[in-house]
C-alpha cells in the first residue's frame, strides 16, 4: 500500500510537471489521462493478485538461500573441527613416534649392550678353552717326544744307559 501511494505521488508529478511545461493543452484533448488512470488500475490489480504469489516466492527464494548459507556454514565447521581433530591426531602421531624412536634408541642400547657382553664372554671362554687346549697339545707332544727319545734309547745300544739310571731319571721326572 506504501508503494501506492508513494507511486501515485511520483506519478502525479510527473503530470504536473508536464502541464507545467505548456503542454497542458496537447493533453488536454488526448485521452492521456484515462490512459495512466487505467495504467494505474492495471498495476494495482496485478499487485493485489501477484503480490502475494511474489512475496513468498521472494520468501522461498531467501528461505533457499538461508538454508544454503546455513548448511555451509555447517560445512565449514564440521571442517573446521575435522582439522583440529586431524591436528590433534597429528600431535599426539609425533608425540607417539618420538616415544617409539627413545624406545628403540633404549632398546637398541641395551641389545648392543647384551652382545658386547656375550661376545667378551665368548671370547674370555674361546681364550681360555685355547689355552687349556694348547696345554693338552703341548703336554702331549712332551709325552710323545719323551716316548720317542725313549724308544730311540731303549732300541739302541748307543746310549749306554743302564736301566739303573732309566729308574732314576723317572723318578727325578715324576717327582
Amino acid at each position: 500500500m506504501k508503494y501506492f501511494i508513494r507511486y501515485g505521488f511520483m506519478l502525479a508529478g510527473f503530470i504536473s510537471v508536464a502541464c507545467a511545461s505548456g503542454g497542458a493543452v496537447d493533453i488536454a484533448h488526448t485521452d492521456f489521462s484515462e490512459r495512466v488512470i487505467n495504467f494505474v488500475i492495471f498495476l494495482a490489480i496485478l499487485w493485489y493478485l501477484g503480490a502475494h504469489r511474489l512475496n513468498s516466492l521472494l520468501q522461498n527464494r531467501q528461505q533457499a538461500i538461508s538454508s544454503r548459507f546455513e548448511q555451509a556454514q555447517e560445512k565449514i565447521n564440521e571442517a573446521r573441527k575435522g582439522r583440529e581433530q586431524a591436528q590433534k591426531q597429528l600431535e599426539e602421531a609425533q608425540r607417539k613416534a618420538l616415544d617409539i624412536i627413545a624406545t628403540a634408541k633404549k632398546e637398541a642400547m641395551i641389545i648392543t649392550q647384551k652382545y658386547e657382553e656375550q661376545c667378551s664372554a665368548d671370547i674370555e671362554s674361546l681364550m681360555h678353552s685355547s689355552e687349556s687346549l694348547m696345554f693338552f697339545e703341548q703336554r702331549k707332544a712332551r709325552v710323545e717326544l719323551v716316548e720317542s727319545v725313549l724308544k730311540e734309547l731303549f732300541n739302541s745300544d748307543e746310549a749306554g744307559i743302564d736301566t739303573q739310571e732309566y729308574v732314576r731319571i723317572l723318578s727325578k721326572k715324576v717327582a
